[in-house]
């Protein structure tokens, strides 16, 4: 399986509408406009680094993100705050429509790494997985 080499806002932003159309193709959604539901998740027996750590606390914490429905570019700025390194795996789950507006939860790791470990590869769209419910 081929690693990913790089990554920065502008690969991990494309690699995300990817995941979107997949969804989007797969469940016949049509939309024009979308907002993302940040849910970081604590995985077990996994340690955290400083980094992540920190990322955790402020940046992901339930405040500052916590149920906001945030435009694209928030989303990316948010994950990839800590830029090569993004979380190592996000799910991507359509949750439903606010008016005209698709809403779509990214659940993803706690753990920032390097865009060599990141998971999801076969997809074509690392980290993100499409989640079809």
């Amino acid at each position: 399986m081929e690693q990913i080499k790089q990554m920065n806002k502008e690969i991990f932003k494309e690699n995300l509408l990817k995941t979107i159309q997949e969804i989007s193709n797969r469940k016949g959604l049509q939309f024009n406009d979308y907002r993302f539901i940040i849910e970081p998740v604590r995985e077990r027996d996994k340690p955290l680094n400083s980094a992540d750590d920190m990322m955790r606390l402020n940046i992901l914490s339930e405040d500052n993100i916590g149920g906001k429905k945030l435009p694209l570019v928030n989303a990316v700025n948010i994950l990839c705050g800590l830029e090569p390194m993004v979380p190592i795996w996000i799910n991507v789950i359509f949750v439903g429509f606010d008016e005209a507006i698709a809403i779509f939860k990214l659940q993803c790791s706690l753990r920032f790494r390097k865009p060599t470990l990141l998971r999801n590869v076969e997809t074509g769209h690392a980290p993100f997985k499409a989640i079809i419910e």
